[in-house]
């Protein structure tokens, strides 16, 4: 009995749907558009803050390297994984060049920058600065 229930109420549930839809055909369209425009969205906004989040990662892994180079004393290597971890940076800004983290991500660009010509000079950063990098860099993560 109450399986011959639920298939009435089914039927009915179906019946209701395809009614529905045959009597306002272009107002399903439209909400099938908007609903189909709002998961375009998310999803674009989604990736690109993946792709945000991956550049970001990529940089403050330079940056982990980079401290390991500078614990060998090997500024050279060093200054390479600065330079690497700019380019993350550099990739970062270029996915949303007028974005509000672009203006941090610029900022944390410029220390790198002084960090990396310290090191091509073959001086050494103090611990403090290297610190600092990974504060704003942790900062700025989304």
């Amino acid at each position: 009995m109450m399986k011959i229930l639920r298939w009435c109420l089914l039927l009915g549930v179906v019946f209701g749907a395809g009614y529905y839809t045959g009597q306002q055909p272009d107002v399903v369209k439209q909400t099938l558009r908007d609903l189909s425009g709002e998961v375009l969205e998310n999803t674009i906004g989604f990736d690109q803050t993946v792709k945000l989040q991956r550049q970001m990662l990529g940089a403050k892994e330079g940056l982990v390297e980079g401290r390991a180079y500078l614990l060998d004393h090997d500024f050279e290597g060093a200054s390479g994984e600065f330079e690497r971890a700019l380019q993350h940076l550099d990739e970062a800004v270029a996915l949303d060049p007028k974005g509000p983290m672009a203006t941090k991500i610029e900022i944390v660009k410029a220390k790198f920058r002084e960090a990396q010509a310290s090191l091509a000079q073959g001086r050494s950063l103090p611990p403090h600065l290297l610190e600092d990098l990974r504060q704003e860099l942790h900062e700025v993560l989304p």
